[in-house]
């Protein structure tokens, strides 16, 4: 598992809950996520799964869970460019076997996201960078995942709210709303000042409800 982390001014890492409770909160940044060796080829996903993923895309829906065959274990799949600063329900569940999936090295595992990505580059806190292009798929399995900062305390208010907020929806409406991402401060032009300042400091990052995952 990799490091504790209270970074959120990063517009695309996954800081998410499972099994619908509040704690722990997982996070996954995105220099650990957008690597190459998480990325696989269109041949490698299984066709079910890109098709729902062409369906999610069309819907506006950030997302499914996937899961294996007869049982409760699966994967979920995150539409990124879906993703905004408002509750996202998830799709319909697919039913996958897993079985079927493409013969080669890599397969799909429970405890899996595949994200399909937007366009862009993200910088690593050595000064590498790594290029995503529209559309890519990335599978990150669950050693991957670390914690987000345990004490509560110093948790930004935003981000912990919106984890907050999707776990109620879920619990009053009996849905698994998968995502938000927290809202971008306002600009505030002081009389004083000739341009723009930020208001507040900057909470970018996906914050997601992952609550089919079960421990």
């Amino acid at each position: 598992m990799s490091r504790e982390s209270l970074n959120v001014n990063d517009r695309r890492s996954l800081i998410f809950t499972i099994d619908r409770r509040p704690d722990p909160v997982y996070q996954v940044e995105s220099q650990d996520w957008a690597r190459a060796e998480h990325r696989w080829s269109h041949d490698e996903i299984p066709p079910e799964l890109r098709a729902k993923i062409v369906e999610l895309e069309q819907s506006g829906k950030p997302g499914a869970f996937v899961r294996f065959g007869g049982g409760d274990e699966g994967v979920y799949v995150l539409c990124e460019k879906n993703i905004k600063p408002i509750p996202e329900l998830a799709g319909d569940d697919l039913v996958l076997d897993p079985s079927a999936q493409p013969p080669g090295a890599r397969r799909l595992s429970p405890y899996d996201v595949v994200i399909r990505a937007i366009g862009g580059t993200i910088h690593a806190d050595n000064g590498d960078a790594f290029q995503t292009g529209e559309g890519e798929y990335y599978v990150i399995n669950c050693q991957a995942w670390g914690r987000f900062v345990q004490n509560r305390a110093m948790r930004p208010r935003d981000v912990e709210t919106t984890k907050e907020v999707l776990l109620l929806l879920e619990r009053l409406h009996g849905k698994n709303f998968l995502s938000m991402t927290p809202d971008e401060p306002d600009e505030v032009l002081p009389p004083n000042m000739p341009e723009a300042v930020e208001a507040v400091i900057v909470v970018n990052c996906y914050v997601l409800n992952l609550s089919r995952f079960t421990r």
